[in-house]
């Protein structure tokens, strides 16, 4: 893959293609509020992210290392997910101004999107 092309989905560049004084700060925060929010998941939920998203795990393995269902596992990183978005969403807004709010709501349209990614990408670096 093209270096131009892999990195067309991510928020960062999205921002910076429609407002590029924004970008770098912009793209800065979200990494932070993203790596704040893992940081701030129970073990237990961490641990199930980084299986998956590190390892590549998919539902039927996790739900046989968990001893569980695949159906709970699925619902489980479902809800992980919205937590992320949600304490992303928090830490972006407390670390963009408030008149950045168009920046913020852009961003996090792309980051819902693409969320997966950004996390993968995150807990790799």
């Amino acid at each position: 893959m093209m270096a131009s092309s892999s990195l067309a989905w991510t928020p960062q560049v999205a921002e910076r293609q429609s407002q590029p004084e924004l970008g770098t700060s912009v793209e800065a925060a979200f990494r932070d509020a993203l790596i704040e929010s893992l940081d701030g998941l129970p073990l237990c939920d961490r641990n199930l992210i980084c299986f998956h998203y590190l390892h590549g795990l998919g539902a039927d393995q996790l739900a046989e290392m968990f001893f569980t269902h695949r159906a709970a596992v699925v619902r489980r990183l479902g809800r992980i997910r919205e937590r992320l978005l949600r304490e992303t969403r928090r830490g972006l807004a407390a670390r963009l101004a408030p008149e950045r709010s168009p920046a913020l709501d852009r961003v996090l349209d792309v980051a819902r999107s693409r969320l997966d990614v950004a996390i993968a990408r995150v807990l790799r670096a």
